[in-house]
């Protein structure tokens, strides 16, 4: 049985979604107690724009809807 391919991609994004926040909360556990610089800061920020920016390309760019029958 294969999955709805909406559902399927629904389920990537969430999985994807909880990774990125399971790895800023590892990384934010590794980091307590130092101040962060202004520099990392800035690349941290930059890092976050780009996934954003890259998943709404991906949401773009994919069809809204996957005809199933052609007539």
């Amino acid at each position: 049985m294969t999955p709805h391919p909406y559902l399927y991609e629904k389920l990537i994004a969430a999985r994807h979604a909880q990774i990125r926040y399971d790895m800023l909360h590892s990384r934010k556990l590794a980091h307590t107690g130092e101040r962060p610089t202004p520099v990392r800061s800035a690349v941290g920020k930059f890092g976050t724009l780009l996934i954003a920016w890259g998943s709404h390309l991906q949401q773009i760019g994919q069809p809204s809807r996957v005809p199933l029958h052609s007539s």
